[in-house]
């Protein structure tokens, strides 16, 4: 299933997950013996942990962003309303910005002559259906005391509206690009596009001692036009690259280009995470104790992706029969834990039963309502019964007291199963740990006058963003990002050298984006062969592993 906006890095990954996972807590289950739940001998917890001291507010910037930097963000829009593609769009880009600097989110028809100046930059984006535009914009565009970044369409109007324009900036759009897209060159590497992904503005060089092409498109035919163009204090990508998007997309090629506009700070060494997923009651303590002697021994700290309490109401992962343990239960796990915590883990909560109503722990959503239909496609339903800030903050307390009980740290961030939630949980996430690990789920309206409107979020419209570096995303929160994926259980040789094949393309592919963080999860049943392949791929393409706390605070 595709978002509205087509994001391919967002729920459709989990069909394979959600069927899989659902086999494999079977066959970790089978010697769990059906228990009956036992409360919590003290009331939950309710303060926030250490790492919300990191929480912020949407359109704070991300830890270690340079200061005093301020960038307007545009979008443009012809429907009026919380709901629309420019806003979607809009927030894509704004979570970027984050990364560089403070921003504000605000709609291109309110601007008012001079609204640029005081900012170190602005990023626009135009959809293809936007609205007119100001001229009081399109003027001080063309005046050049502001470094402008401009995504998408509409550029004939900026310069329909000034005759010399073209000559001034050394290029010109020229309609429409036509021979499909197939990929994008930038700084010499070649980044993918899906087919699916619309038009693209073509454009013509006029002075290559004025314009600088930042960019390529590559078309069917092997020619190639540009697709990002800087002249000036313009910079301009001749098309939106946040839809149909893929962990080898050219998405990244304009995650660097926003980089790169509002900040000239040198990049950090390209860095590199590894988080060992789904680790609950019912894990092997000996799988975990192999894998966290193997990440020790070759220097890699890690995280530990932990739910506290296993559910399966109905038996579903257990042959039929009702099954509940938590931590307290299994003594020897917590045991591994503290023993993978000595050796370089650092614990995520990844919620507290990774479940909810009759589902079965690990492959169940927890914060947001889920099924397979009958293609066996996860199908998204909305939020759960009784969705509120409160709820989720309730839940997260529960976890915690867990935590606690067994005589384990807080976690230093929060992962939702699935990375799907409501904007009330997200809220809540973010005021109970501030630091999240995921790629985040958002929602049209959340930012349609101020980021932050609970009651304008639609859940009809929501979509996904992964990051190729740290950001402070529109909830205000710190957002460790995963961008390569996972390797699922394989058939054969062929297919395991195919799924490592996968991340390590994409891991390649990211080194185009300086500050970049190569992230990928893993999960602990299946072993200790694939993950050095992993790690091994990852450190000759250039990265240095580090921890979670390492990269959460630049």
């Amino acid at each position: 299933m595709r978002s509205s906006t087509g994001t391919a890095w967002g729920p459709a990954w989990l069909r394979l997950l959600l069927g899989v996972l659902t086999v494999i807590c079977g066959v970790l289950t089978m010697t769990s013996k059906p228990v009956a739940p036992v409360l919590l001998s003290a009331e939950p917890r309710w303060e926030p942990v250490p790492s919300a001291s990191l929480a912020g507010e949407p359109g704070d910037p991300a830890p270690g962003a340079p200061e005093g930097r301020r960038t307007l963000v545009l979008y443009n829009t012809s429907t009026p309303g919380p709901v629309t593609s420019g806003e979607v769009y809009g927030t894509k880009a704004a979570n970027l910005v984050s990364h560089s600097s403070a921003f504000e989110l605000r709609q291109a028809a309110n601007y008012q002559p001079g609204d640029m100046t005081g900012f170190s930059a602005v990023v626009y984006v135009g959809p293809e259906d936007g609205g007119p535009l100001p001229d009081a914009f399109l003027a001080d565009v063309r005046a050049g005391q502001t470094p402008v970044l401009w995504l998408g369409y509409d550029i004939n109007r900026l310069f329909d509206g000034d005759s010399g324009y073209a000559v001034r900036t050394g290029w010109r759009p020229d309609g429409w690009a036509e021979r499909a897209i197939v990929g994008v060159d930038y700084k010499g590497v070649r980044l993918s596009r899906d087919s699916q992904a619309g038009a693209s503005v073509r454009t013509r060089l006029l002075d290559t001692a004025k314009a600088k092409v930042l960019a390529e498109s590559i078309h069917d035919d092997d020619s190639r036009t540009p697709w990002a163009v800087r002249s000036g204090t313009l910079t301009y990508v001749a098309e939106i690259p946040f839809s149909y998007v893929g962990s080898t997309d050219r998405y990244l090629a304009a995650a660097d280009l926003i980089r790169a506009t509002l900040s000239q700070s040198p990049p950090q060494q390209a860095r590199a995470l590894v988080r060992l997923e789904d680790v609950g009651p019912t894990a092997n303590p000996v799988q975990l104790k192999q894998i966290a002697d193997r990440l020790h021994s070759r220097g890699v700290p890690f995280s530990i992706a932990l739910y506290p309490y296993y559910r399966d109401p109905k038996g579903i992962a257990n042959s039929g029969t009702p099954t509940e343990l938590r931590l307290v239960d299994r003594p020897e796990v917590v045991r591994a834990l503290r023993y993978m915590i000595d050796r370089g883990g650092t614990i995520v909560l990844h919620g507290y039963t990774h479940q909810f109503g009759d589902g079965a722990s690990g492959s169940d959503f927890e914060f947001y309502r889920a099924r397979l239909n009958d293609e066996n496609a996860v199908e998204l339903l909305g939020p759960v019964p009784g969705d509120s800030v409160r709820w989720a903050s309730e839940r997260f307390a529960l976890a915690l007291g867990e935590l606690a009980q067994v005589g384990l740290p807080d976690p230093e961030a929060f992962e939702f199963p699935h990375y799907t939630a409501s904007a009330a949980g997200y809220q809540a996430a973010t005021e109970t740990f501030g630091v999240r690990y995921d790629r985040g789920t958002y929602f049209p309206g959340w930012c349609s006058t101020k980021c932050g409107d609970i009651a304008q979020a639609d859940p009809a419209g929501m979509y996904t963003q992964a990051f190729p570096y740290l950001v402070r995303d529109v909830y205000g929160a710190v957002v460790v990002p995963e961008n390569l994926g996972y390797i699922p259980p394989w058939s054969d040789a062929v297919e395991l050298d195919h799924r490592i094949g996968e991340v390590l393309s994409a891991a390649r592919a990211l080194r185009v984006v300086d500050d970049g963080i190569a992230s990928f999860f893993f999960h602990p049943y299946l072993g200790t062969e694939a993950l050095d392949r992993l790690i091994d791929g990852i450190t000759a393409a250039g990265y240095r592993f580090v921890s979670l706390s390492d990269a959460s605070h630049r």
